[in-house]
């Protein structure tokens, strides 16, 4: 089959991650124009990019923490490349810090890169939706986690959980306009963090080992078919929805 995205542009953040960089493949090699940001200054950001093999791509430095930096950027991305009509808040990330010894600061942290951080770039882009009445789409990159409690990673459960009743209120709020939200809810990807926690911790990779019900991980391709499926007209009828591509981790299970 194939997916056309020639009528998208998107602008995204966390590019520069693992399983970013097979989604940004996928999207492109569909058509949609990128608009990619990350905190990695643009000089060495550029030359990562290059190894995608997408030709010349628009990139901005951002820190998604930082809610003037986001509101500026957004802007300046939306009236040079845009008009902007797809949104990815993929910027993330997290490590196993048990929740008495993760110092305040630590956890505040995660929980403004997972959740507060992906609230500013919603105000920046409803925003600008609303104004000029585009239709656009948000999607956030949460996880499986948001649904099932895990030792050692309280502030990036907690965020993502927040993340997700967020997307649910915004969809609700602002589908009057045309406007949707929904969330990718990866398991655990052997990629970007995940594979760097899985592979050398040990007490997570036997708990990953064991909750999957088909014995494997999530490759960084089904995150980035996910994400295509819901950029594509194959899913404009989906708004409030997470759509869990976990292997079936998210199941409940006795025992």
């Amino acid at each position: 089959m194939n997916i056309s995205l020639d009528n998208k542009t998107i602008f995204m953040t966390g590019a520069l991650g693992g399983i970013a960089e097979e989604v940004i493949k996928t999207l492109h090699g569909s058509g949609a124009r990128m608009i990619l940001t990350d905190k990695v200054r643009r000089e060495e950001a550029l030359p990562v990019l290059e190894g995608y093999g997408l030709g010349e791509v628009a990139y901005y430095e951002m820190d998604v923490t930082d809610p003037d930096q986001v509101d500026t950027i957004f802007a300046q991305a939306h009236a040079d490349c845009g008009p902007v009509n797809v949104v990815l808040g993929h910027a993330g990330g997290t490590g196993v810090f048990p929740f008495g010894e993760c110092s305040r600061e630590r956890f505040d942290h995660l929980v403004a890169l997972n959740f507060t951080g992906q609230t500013y770039l919603a105000r920046a882009a409803l925003s600008a939706w609303r104004r000029e009445q585009i239709a656009g789409h948000l999607i956030f990159t949460s996880s499986f986690v948001s649904r099932i409690p895990m030792v050692g990673i309280s502030a990036y459960v907690a965020s993502k959980a927040a993340l997700e009743m967020f997307a649910k209120n915004l969809a609700l709020e602002y589908a009057p306009h045309g406007i949707r939200v929904n969330c990718v809810s990866p398991g655990n990807v052997a990629a970007g963090s995940s594979k760097l926690v899985y592979d050398n911790d040990e007490v997570y990779r036997a708990w990953v080992d064991r909750i999957s019900p088909l014995g494997r991980r999530n490759s960084a391709r089904g995150i980035a078919n996910a994400f295509l499926f819901l950029c594509s007209e194959l899913g404009e009828e989906l708004d409030g929805h997470v759509l869990q591509v976990d292997q079936g981790v998210g199941l409940p299970k006795l025992g």
